[in-house]
């Protein structure tokens, strides 16, 4: 007989885990992110700071886990069927956009979705300094991730609308996600004259120009 030991300790873990990224979600949310410290964290979550702190050295490594499950949860409003929604996803599923203008149309949902998201707005607001250093200086783990998923519905438009023929799906899911990052951060300070309608209706513009549809 096999024990489930090992198992039951992986629940507890991931369980563990969640509970902590749910209060520090909730707690950016109330009293902002500066004031979310791993204290805080172990206070609203009744996980014990030890315990955090065997799962992050500190607060910032916490918020980039928490910015990876947020953006998992986008990709999931947008479609359960991506395999973004358990970033990452190695295989496609039949659902994936057979064309490009499904894929534009994905695109600029999850642009939506991310520009629009709570957390994810009190972090472009509050939090600049960790974000800049996902824009400027390297791309962290969601952000590959991402691009991966991207990369993956780009090949498959590209087999399958003549209208992409040639194009190079890691080299344009690349730009593409680059572009639409710059976009959905900077999209508070183009209201005026961009409005969240106008917004939406630019950036399909812009992404079926980029691949030439």
């Amino acid at each position: 007989m096999t024990s489930s030991a090992p198992a039951l300790s992986t629940d507890r873990t991931a369980a563990t885990r969640d509970r902590a990224l749910t209060a520090a979600r909730d707690s950016i949310l109330e009293i902002g992110a500066t004031r979310t410290t791993m204290v805080e964290v172990a206070r609203r979550s009744g996980v014990g700071r030890t315990t955090l702190y065997r799962h992050w050295p500190d607060i910032t490594a916490l918020f980039a886990d928490l910015l990876t499950r947020e953006l998992t949860a986008v990709v999931k409003r947008v479609d359960p069927a991506l395999p973004g929604s358990a970033l990452p996803g190695s295989a496609l599923p039949d659902s994936a956009p057979g064309d490009a203008d499904e894929l534009v149309r994905l695109l600029c949902t999850f642009a939506d979705e991310v520009r629009t998201d709570p957390l994810l707005d009190a972090f472009r607001r509050h939090e600049s300094e960790m974000l800049s250093e996902y824009v400027f200086h390297r791309l962290g783990t969601s952000q590959r991730r991402l691009i991966d998923v991207l990369r993956g519905l780009l090949a498959q438009a590209v087999a399958s609308d003549p209208r992409l023929a040639g194009r190079d799906a890691d080299r344009t899911a690349t730009m593409l996600f680059l572009a639409v990052q710059g976009l959905v951060l900077s999209a508070p300070l183009a209201d005026p004259p961009l409005d969240p309608s106008t917004w939406r209706t630019e950036l399909n513009l812009l992404i079926r120009g980029y691949l030439g549809l």
